[in-house]
Formats: C-alpha cells, sequence, structure tokens
C-alpha cells in the first residue's frame, strides 16, 4: 500500500498534538493520537463519506394552507426592506418628537414604525407602558427628521388606524420634574 504525503502529514500533527495534549492529561494525549491516526486511515480506506456540495440547490415547494397566506407571503417578499434603522444620536439633522395618540392597544413598535415609515426615516418609536400591568396606554411617540416629521403630522393626524382615529401633533417639550426644594418653597408660600 503506497502511503500519500497527506497522512503523512497528518500523523505528524497528530504526534505534536499529542506530545502538547500530554502536558495536560495523558488521557487528552491518547484521545488525540487515536483520532488523529485512525481519522485519516478511514478517508484512505474509502469508508469514510463523500461529501460534495453542489454549487446550485433547487428550490423546495411550499404549500400554504390558505392562499391568503400564500399571498401575504409573495407581498412580504416582493416588498424591498426597508429596514435600516438610524439612531437619534447617528443622525446630524433637526429632530422632531411626534405624540401619537389614540392608538390602538394591540399596535406594537415594529407597527408603528412602518406606519410613519412611509412618510419619511423613523429614527425611534417609544409606546408608553402602565408600569404596573406593563400594557400599552394607547399612545407613544416617534422621532423623525423634521422634514418628515412635518410630513408625518399632515397626513397621518386624524386618520384611521386599525379601527382608531388617531391624533398625531408635535410632541410638547418634557417638562422638568419639581425639585424636593422647590415643592418645599412653593408649600411655604401657600
Amino acid at each position: 500500500m503506497n502511503i500519500p504525503p497527506r497522512y503523512i502529514y497528518c500523523v505528524l500533527v497528530t504526534a505534536v498534538l499529542a506530545v502538547a495534549g500530554y502536558f495536560i492529561s495523558s488521557a487528552i494525549a491518547i484521545g488525540i493520537l487515536i483520532g488523529g491516526l485512525i481519522s485519516p486511515l478511514f478517508a484512505l480506506c474509502g469508508n469514510a463519506p463523500q461529501h460534495s456540495v453542489s454549487p446550485v440547490s433547487t428550490p423546495t415547494p411550499v404549500a400554504f394552507a390558505k392562499s391568503s397566506s400564500a399571498a401575504s407571503a409573495a407581498a412580504a417578499i416582493s416588498e424591498p426592506d426597508e429596514s435600516v434603522v438610524i439612531s437619534r444620536a447617528e443622525y446630524a439633522g433637526e429632530v422632531k418628537t411626534i405624540y401619537v395618540g389614540n392608538l390602538p392597544y394591540r399596535a406594537n413598535e415594529a407597527a408603528i414604525r412602518k406606519l410613519f415609515s412611509e412618510h419619511g426615516l423613523v429614527l425611534s418609536v417609544r409606546l408608553v407602558k402602565d408600569r404596573d400591568t406593563g400594557k400599552r396606554r394607547g399612545y407613544g411617540f416617534v422621532e423623525m427628521p423634521a422634514a418628515a416629521a412635518d410630513a408625518a403630522i399632515a397626513a397621518l393626524n386624524e386618520a384611521e388606524y386599525l379601527q382608531r382615529t388617531l391624533k398625531v401633533r408635535e410632541a410638547n417639550e418634557k417638562k422638568e420634574a419639581l425639585k424636593p426644594e422647590d415643592e418645599s418653597a412653593n408649600s411655604a408660600e401657600l
């Protein structure tokens, strides 16, 4: 039997690894030695399974139970992926925060992002939740570039979304919470 140079290379690498493994544990060294010598022998004898990779794979047909599922899947595939997300910190232009009221409770951040992205870039979506229950409270805030925000307000205010009439306007500035010393000063004046 003619021993190919590839097997000799495998034996040398196995021997080096076995010696290195001996310093850790003799059991590791024996395992490396046996595995390193036996595996190439199987490859030489042809007992090892031959794996071939075909360059072109044929698509597997998919059957849908409902035709509406097939239609929605086809629509989702044909729509361009517009899931580019830019955070407010990465955006250099003027940003406006939009208040969105009378939201359906079943609407989530992704649905609101999709709704507003029809009118421009959406930087962030925050839907307010009840602290005790964790359920959505029916309003939220969307951050967009100023021009896109104005277009979204004009298009979506009083628009119907999931059987609810949306209230969309520019958000008010956050009010500063009263500090403890301010509260004591206000109560002393009364």
